[in-house]
């Protein structure tokens, strides 16, 4: 019998989705708690942000793009940490049940560990950028909450297999259930996620030159 390792909990964890339509629902639940939580967290910080203190802000930094920019850094700095502080619970969780440090992947051994890594922490930080940017456009163009709410809801369906055929949609890309061994596919994933990260960033600046902005 092979030993299970650390690295097999980390892949069965967050197996999320496949493009073969291969998921279960206590996976994919896990898998959206954990990544859309984030989003979720952005969203609510930022809702409140943008009804109050942002005039100050604003005031202060005298330039949106100057602001945006710092946000950025620390949103994407918190998503890393995340997903780092997630492999560090897994490794701690994984060596207090027994399970091994060996680097494979023992429940789908033509699977390749550096590519689950990449995976993980590389597509999962734009992932979870991708989402947190969709959220920030939502709540700078619509007072309601209710839009931004509608549009997490929108991205945990479109990561759904039977909704996001072919992969198309920038939801649930990280998922584990997309690593089939080849690079080529992993590497797809992270220039579909940055090219819609590219394109939600056009869509800000864009906002930002012309100011369309709810009245929060």
């Amino acid at each position: 019998m092979q030993n299970i390792t650390v690295w097999d909990a980390l892949y069965l964890c967050f197996y999320g989705v496949s493009p073969e339509g291969d998921f279960s629902m206590s996976s994919f639940l896990f898998y959206v708690v954990v990544f859309m939580g984030y989003v979720y967290l952005f969203q609510m910080y930022i809702t409140e942000y943008l009804s109050g203190r942002f005039y100050y802000t604003a005031i202060r930094y005298s330039s949106f793009f100057r602001w945006f920019a710092r946000l950025g850094i620390r949103i994407g700095l918190g998503s890393f940490a995340l997903l780092v502080a997630l492999v560090v619970l897994i490794v701690i969780v994984g060596l207090a049940s027994g399970q091994t440090l060996e680097p494979k992947i023992s429940v789908y051994p033509a699977l390749n560990i550096n590519q689950v890594w990449f995976q993980f922490l590389f597509n999962g930080w734009l992932q979870i950028m991708n989402g947190v940017m969709i959220v920030f456009i939502t709540a700078w163009m619509f007072k309601e909450v209710s839009y931004s709410l509608a549009s997490q809801g929108v991205l945990v369906l479109a990561a759904l297999p039977m909704v996001n055929i072919g992969g198309l949609f920038p939801s649930g890309l990280n998922s584990m259930g997309y690593v089939t061994g080849y690079w080529a596919d992993v590497l797809r994933i992270t220039g579909e996620l940055s090219l819609y990260l590219l394109i939600e960033l056009g869509i800000i600046m864009y906002l930002f030159r012309k100011k369309n902005m709810a009245f929060h």
